[in-house]
């Protein structure tokens, strides 16, 4: 009986072993700056995975294509999708010392209308800039001369000092540490969501998909470690 025992343990431990293909859609800039490193570990830990990592910044339809997991901001109402938070998010508005300068560093988001901002582009549509005014959320329009459909060269534009950025705090944490970026109207920041594991709702979640969702969890702690200097 004991014999038997061994062997189903050794059986459900096997079972619940994190093994075969993992499907993961994520984020281009968030993605390879802080998911990919985890991943190499995880790999690392558990060579019977296998990893098929794809990058975009749309919402992927997990069930259609097949997908075992993403990393997203924020999520949506799908009612087939799990979403399981993971860290705070904000957004950072900020520039390079020498730009601050040479025009001055804004006091209110009104002043940018006097500041060159760099404009991020999501198919073709500039995104807004958001804040918090009077405990009303508002959006200004960035109208800068420069605009860019890539966070990560928007950002190598500020620290060349061309304007103003706003981008996840993910993307500039490093500089403003560094001191190569300066955060300005930080008292304006407004509250964004939560950057998030989303997969498809099932009963009993692969260990493989829970096992990464873990290692994510061990090496951020639920914290923005990107801004932990």
């Amino acid at each position: 009986m004991a014999e038997v025992d061994e062997a189903g343990n050794v059986i459900n431990k096997r079972n619940q072993t994190p093994k075969g293909r993992l499907r993961i859609d994520l984020p281009v800039a968030f993605g390879r700056l802080h998911v990919l490193p985890i991943l190499r570990n995880f790999l690392k830990r558990w060579p019977e995975v296998n990893a098929e990592v794809t990058f975009s910044d749309e919402y992927s339809d997990l069930v259609r294509d097949g997908i075992d997991l993403t990393i997203r901001i924020g999520g949506n109402d799908d009612s087939r999708l799990v979403r399981k938070v993971l860290a705070p998010h904000r957004l950072i508005t900020c520039a390079s010392p020498h730009y601050l300068e040479t025009h001055g560093i804004p006091e209110v988001p009104d002043d940018l209308l006097h500041h060159d901002t760099l404009v991020f582009s999501h198919r073709g549509i500039p995104v807004p800039w958001h804040y918090e005014v009077n405990s009303q959320h508002r959006d200004y329009p960035a109208k800068g001369r420069m605009r860019f459909n890539n966070t990560e060269a928007l950002r190598d534009a500020a620290l060349a000092g061309c304007g103003l950025c706003q981008v996840g705090a993910f993307l500039v944490g490093e500089q403003v540490a560094a001191g190569t970026l300066v955060p300005v109207l930080d008292r304006f920041c407004r509250t964004e969501p939560p950057i998030c594991a989303v997969y498809p709702t099932k009963r009993h979640l692969s260990p493989k998909v829970k096992g990464f969702i873990a290692a994510i969890e061990d090496c951020w702690h639920g914290q923005a470690v990107w801004e932990l200097t």
